[in-house]
């Protein structure tokens, strides 16, 4: 997986799962700072790059699942 578009979901995943307040902002902004950086990189737009990494989300989380977890998680 692109190293740009991996760390994005772990900021991304790290954002959603923090409580709201000061910690979810500075979460966000460490976020829209590296969102920012790729799409700069990739030459694309946040907005695109932002919609990927919103769709994939989900995947990527029953993908990192720990052994033992049912995969079908979310799919019921």
């Amino acid at each position: 997986m692109n190293r740009d578009l991996e760390a994005l979901l772990k900021l991304w995943d790290e954002f959603i799962q923090t409580p709201k307040g000061l910690q979810a902002e500075d979460a966000f902004a460490r976020y829209q700072k590296r969102l920012e950086a790729a799409a700069e990189n990739a030459n694309v737009s946040q907005d695109t790059i932002n919609r990927a990494v919103q769709r994939y989300h989900a995947r990527w989380v029953r993908a990192n699942l720990p052994p033992g977890f049912p995969k079908q998680l979310g799919f019921e």
